[in-house]
């Protein structure tokens, strides 16, 4: 059985290669017509053509412009000139582009590729508006997983195990962390999280010790020096917390537990609460929490009628929050939830057979993005156990904007 891992481990690996060999054959082609075209016209008048526009139009067009474009063509676009490059870099534009950023998946595992003695890492993202594999090279070849994702960055450890690294990997630019508390029991949970009030992001991780017992610390990147020990959930309640990506939704992380409860942290205060999940749902197993249009989410498949039940968490204005059933969706088979969409309408879901459908929740439509037949690696796993759900953004952990998860 080990063996037999072993080798759709190694499958798996060549696959992502041939993936990535495949993309930047396309890309170079691509590149190469781009630059056979431009040949065709007289370069200096080219120049003085596009100069002469650029300086034409108004900032607060350009501004409505390149909020639409994503955030791959923005980080090209920035160098045109510096009136891009300014209002591109700016606090209020970084701010209003990630807000309306569309979701995309990011593998927890990097690709390599190239030579042994020189390879490059590169991150794989599955879009999940065209289901095509996308791949953005990481300029630090020592990462090896990707842990958790928010905002567009990224919390990733390297080969040697001795740290971790902050990163966006649309910007390659990165930040050391110290690495957290070592554990040999093959339980830990990190999330990442932006922290309104105190203008910077926290992270936290979630342990066992070597006595069996729970831990949790706390790490500010602003300080980013070590690590601050916290009174956490118990031993009896981290026990069955899923191994999964946090939920970042108002200023808390998120993580759902195999019985009928949820945990989270509030990062401001760095107090944690658990609370019950809805009364009526009694699958649990493929239960997901996720954020709605700013609110907790709960996603549950209902095996009896074949439908999918979503729950909202509403406040009342004050310290009461209910549970508030917003949709109940007709499915053919059993579904896993993965994460709604950035308008808030939509969600992904991924069937048995590791099919990705993008759902409407108004209507229950579903539209098939990604076949998963032949593409899924390590068929004993699903789609939710390589990927997480990530946002591509300019933003860094420098900026001292609100950003809203």
């Amino acid at each position: 059985m080990k063996f037999g891992k072993q080798l759709a481990w190694e499958d798996a690996k060549s696959k992502r290669r041939r993936l990535l060999a495949e993309f930047l054959q396309t890309k170079a082609a691509r590149r190469a017509a781009n630059a056979q075209l431009q040949e065709t016209t007289s370069e200096n008048q080219q120049t003085e053509f596009q100069n002469h526009q650029i300086m034409k139009v108004p900032h607060d067009l350009l501004f409505k412009i390149f909020i639409l474009l994503p955030a791959e063509s923005l980080f090209m676009l920035q160098f045109v000139c510096k009136k891009w490059f300014s209002l591109i870099n700016s606090s209020a534009f970084i701010r209003d582009h990630s807000q309306q950023s569309e979701i995309v998946l990011i593998s927890q595992n990097l690709t390599l590729s190239g030579p042994e003695n020189n390879p490059k890492s590169y991150f794989h993202f599955l879009d999940l508006d065209q289901g095509n594999h996308n791949f953005i090279e990481s300029n630090v070849v020592v990462l090896v997983d990707v842990l958790a994702s928010c905002d567009g960055l990224v919390l990733a450890t390297v080969e040697n195990k001795k740290s971790l690294i902050l990163m966006n990997p649309l910007t390659r630019k990165h930040k050391k962390l110290p690495l957290g508390t070592a554990t040999d029991f093959g339980f830990e949970l990190y999330g990442v999280a932006f922290c309104n009030d105190l203008n910077h992001y926290k992270v936290v991780h979630l342990f066992y010790e070597e006595q069996g017992c729970s831990g949790c610390e706390i790490l500010s990147i602003s300080a980013a020096r070590k690590w601050t020990r916290m009174e956490g959930p118990s031993s009896e309640l981290l026990r069955y917390i899923r191994r999964i990506n946090p939920v970042f939704v108002g200023g808390s992380l998120f993580w759902i537990s195999k019985k009928h409860y949820f945990i989270s942290i509030c990062v401001e205060s760095e107090k944690f609460i658990t609370k019950s999940l809805p009364a009526m749902s009694s699958n649990t197993k493929d239960s997901r929490l996720m954020e709605i249009e700013g609110s907790l989410g709960f996603l549950s498949y209902d095996e009896d009628d074949n439908k999918l039940q979503v729950w909202i968490l509403m406040s009342d204005g004050g310290l009461e929050e209910n549970w508030v059933k917003s949709y109940s969706i007709d499915v053919n088979a059993c579904v896993v939830p993965i994460c709604s969409l950035r308008n808030g309408k939509e969600m992904v879901l991924e069937s048995s057979r590791h099919r990705l459908y993008v759902c409407e929740f108004d209507s229950g439509k579903m539209k098939l993005v990604h076949s998963g037949d032949q593409d899924i690696e390590l068929w004993y796993q699903r789609i939710e156990k390589l990927y997480i759900p990530h946002r591509n953004t300019l933003v860094s952990w420098e900026d001292h904007h609100e950003i809203l998860c």
